[in-house]
């Protein structure tokens, strides 16, 4: 009886370990989702040189990616470095008057490719 017991106890275990890092992954592969769909409205905000949009965007973007960055930094210290990397100086472009839209949509454009590198890890 207590070898069943300690069987099962051993399951339960190891299924909670296995659960709680599955939801640290839905939590980073949501977040780089979202942060992917809104440096997609950037890019379209940029190009349409709405600076208002522009704007607006920013602090969606450094609202999402502070939602689960601790995690990225804990698992993937070198793609959380490359995000940040570019998210910082995107979020700083998106506050100049009038807007380099040139520099912007590069930056924007290298902060994607980084999120989507990050999407890739992710799955």
């Amino acid at each position: 009886m207590k070898k069943i017991a300690a069987l099962f106890f051993s399951f339960a275990l190891i299924s909670v370990f296995i659960l709680s890092g599955c939801g640290a992954n839905n939590k980073v592969s949501d977040g780089v989702n979202k942060m992917l769909d809104t440096t997609g409205q950037l890019s379209k905000a940029i190009d349409s040189g709405d600076q208002a949009k522009v704007k607006e965007i920013g602090p969606k973007l450094e609202d999402q990616w502070s939602s689960f960055e601790d995690e990225v930094k804990k698992d993937n210290k070198p793609l959380y470095d490359k995000v940040e990397k570019y998210l910082d100086p995107t979020i700083a472009g998106m506050e100049a008057s009038p807007l380099d839209k040139e520099a912007l949509s590069s930056l924007n454009n290298k902060l994607t490719d980084a999120l989507k590198e990050l999407a890739s890890k992710t799955k």
